[in-house]
């Protein structure tokens, strides 16, 4: 067996001994595995309950999420008339039941690493995926066209269609295409005089995970939503004990970790979907830019394609990341009519007003 399917059974075990909420508070899901030729990958399994996170809820990600982005959208006068839009489309959606939905290949994380799905068995596990789960969307989540074009066009012919989330910014070589940039170059002199002491340690106390999960909370809950996964220390213990994460930390004279970026690999593929810092510590010390330049040099090291995530795009453009348009697919045929009607204004809304805007605005 593969490495990473290994891990893929050690992750799926954890939750299915012991339900999601010792892991992420606040999820409300039934994770399973599933077989796609060579490959296993997380399955998560909901039967109509979304739970308080975006991971495993189109209604969280799509309507909920969006109207806490909205408050920061850098268009005041469109906000009201999105907001109006965003409720409608929640209202629609209602009937069809949108939380009732299997996803594959879902880690649980705001981004899911590419994998080389056979594009030739799509039509097969459609077929397998929908008699096990006649009643259930099904949805991959995660997938750009500059790394999944063939599943992505694989899934089109079988009757998938594909709806805008979000746009992540990718750096495919980060040698070359970012710690060459100015800005990066500066992140490098901050780097070489901070106080921090940098580290990738092989062992996590339990005094580092409690660490690690407040760090996340200080960064992800209390400063941006409580929609965003809530990570637990035995979900940080979990991860780094399986070889799922790489925790990068920095620690301060008296080895406090006052930093850290999660990094989650998967071939030539890389990502943090874990980072957090002590936001109350001066904003003069760069912590936010130590971490992700902790991750940058990680990804250069290891030759990975670095996916830098959503957010903060000015600072990721200026480093070398390239925006790209990320996508769910999701499968409804099998489904009655009045469960597939609102996708298709949902479809023509994400194509004709979403992507637009979060070009536009770089969001």
């Amino acid at each position: 067996m593969s490495a990473r399917n290994q891990i893929v059974q050690l992750y799926v075990t954890a939750f299915a001994n012991d339900g999601p909420k010792p892991f992420i508070q606040n999820l409300e899901t039934k994770v399973s595995q599933h077989k796609w030729g060579k490959h296993l990958v997380p399955m998560t399994i909901n039967n109509g309950i979304s739970g308080s996170t975006f991971t495993c809820s189109p209604r969280v990600a799509y309507i909920e999420y969006t109207k806490e982005e909205l408050a920061r959208f850098p268009n005041r006068f469109l906000v009201p008339a999105l907001h109006i839009l965003v409720s409608t489309v929640g209202l629609m959606l209602s009937p069809s039941n949108v939380d009732r939905i299997v996803h594959i290949n879902n880690w649980m994380m705001s981004t899911n690493l590419p994998v080389d799905l056979d594009p030739s068995l799509t039509s097969a596990q459609t077929h397998e995926l929908t008699n096990a789960f006649p009643q259930h969307l099904l949805a991959i989540r995660s997938l750009t066209r500059q790394h999944s074009t063939p599943l992505m066009d694989a899934l089109e012919v079988a009757g998938w269609i594909m709806l805008p989330s979000r746009q992540v910014f990718l750096v495919p070589n980060v040698a070359k295409d970012s710690l060459s940039r100015r800005d990066a170059q500066n992140d490098e002199k901050l780097w070489q005089l901070s106080a921090f002491d940098y580290e990738e340690p092989s062992q996590l106390t339990d005094a580092d995970t409690q660490r690690i999960a407040d760090l996340y909370e200080l960064l992800y809950l209390d400063k941006y939503s409580r929609i965003n996964p809530v990570y637990t220390p035995r979900f940080v213990k979990l991860t780094h004990s399986i070889g799922m994460i790489r925790y990068l930390v920095l620690r301060d004279k008296d080895g406090q970790i006052q930093g850290f970026g999660g990094m989650h690999q998967n071939g030539r593929h890389g990502t943090m979907p874990l980072i957090g810092y002590n936001t109350h510590m001066e904003r003069s010390l760069g912590l936010y830019r130590l971490v992700c330049h902790a991750g940058s040099l990680y990804a250069a090291r290891h030759g990975l394609e670095f996916n830098m995530s959503s957010g903060a795009a000015q600072y990721k453009m200026t480093r070398g990341a390239t925006a790209e348009m990320e996508f769910t697919a999701f499968y409804i045929r099998h489904l009655p009519f009045h469960r597939r009607a609102p996708f298709a204004v949902l479809r023509l809304i994400g194509n004709k007003i979403a992507i637009p805007l979060l070009k536009r605005y770089q969001l």
